[in-house]
C-alpha cells in the first residue's frame, strides 16, 4: 500500500508539471552567440583586402591572405580605396570620430599624418567666427558637443573629398548661452611622398549633410 501511494505521487507530479515543461523550454532564452560577422572589401587591382567586423580590422594580401596590417585598435571601420589602389582611408569609430589615411611605399603599408587635426581646426575656425557675429563674448565658456569626420569620396588617386561636422555650445553669466553647428566638405590634395594639404573647404548644405548621414 505504501509503495502504491508513493507510485501514486510521483505520477501526479509528472503530469502536474509535464504541460509546463515545453512553455519553459520556449520561453527560455537561448545562449548568447559570439558575433562571426565580417566583411571584405577588395582593393581596385584586387591585390588587397580589407577585412572588417565587429572584432576585428585588418589588411591582408589577397593571393595569400596574410597580414600585412594590423588594424584592430581602430575599432569598426570603414575602407575606401584610392582608385589606382596606392592609398586608402579608413573612417573608425561608431561616431565616425577618427579618419587614417595609408599608402603603399615599396609594397609596404605606412600610416600617413592624419587629417582629424586640421580639419577640426578649420571648421572651429569657421564656427567661431559666426559665434562672434551672433554676439557670443570671448569671455563665455565653450565646449564640442560634437564632432565627426569621414572620408567620402576620391576624385583621383591624388585627391579625396572629406566630410565634417562640428557644434559647439556657449555659456556667459548665469542665464545666456548659445550654440553654433555647421557640417563642411574639405578636399585633400596628395603629393607623390603621402603629404596632403587641405586645398578646398565649403559649408554644405542641410540637406547634404542629411544624405550623408
Amino acid at each position: 500500500m505504501c509503495n502504491f501511494v508513493s507510485l501514486f505521487r510521483i505520477l501526479v507530479a509528472v503530469f502536474v508539471i509535464l504541460p509546463f515543461a515545453d512553455a519553459i523550454a520556449q520561453t527560455s532564452p537561448a545562449p548568447a552567440q559570439a558575433s562571426t560577422s565580417s566583411w571584405t572589401d577588395p582593393s581596385p587591382d584586387k591585390k588587397w583586402e580589407y577585412v572588417g567586423g565587429d572584432d576585428q580590422s585588418k589588411l591582408l594580401k589577397a593571393d595569400t591572405k596574410e597580414v600585412v596590417l594590423d588594424l584592430w585598435e581602430k575599432g569598426p571601420s570603414s575602407v575606401l580605396w584610392a582608385p589606382d589602389s596606392k592609398r586608402f582611408a579608413l573612417t573608425s569609430g561608431a561616431e565616425k570620430h577618427e579618419c587614417s589615411l595609408y599608402q603603399l611605399r615599396d609594397n609596404h603599408w605606412v600610416e600617413l599624418e592624419s587629417p582629424d587635426d586640421e580639419a577640426y581646426k578649420r571648421a572651429d575656425a569657421v564656427l567661431a567666427a559666426e559665434a562672434k557675429r551672433k554676439g557670443v563674448p570671448k569671455k563665455a565658456s565653450v565646449r564640442t558637443l560634437t564632432w565627426s569626420i569621414a572620408a567620402d569620396k576620391w576624385v583621383q588617386a591624388t585627391s579625396l573629398m572629406m566630410r565634417v561636422s562640428l557644434s559647439k555650445y556657449f555659456q556667459w553669466g548665469e542665464d545666456h548661452s548659445d550654440g553654433v553647428s555647421g557640417d563642411f566638405q574639405l578636399t585633400l590634395k596628395f603629393d607623390g611622398a603621402g603629404k596632403w594639404k587641405i586645398v578646398k573647404m565649403r559649408p554644405m548644405s542641410e540637406k547634404e549633410a542629411e544624405d550623408k548621414h
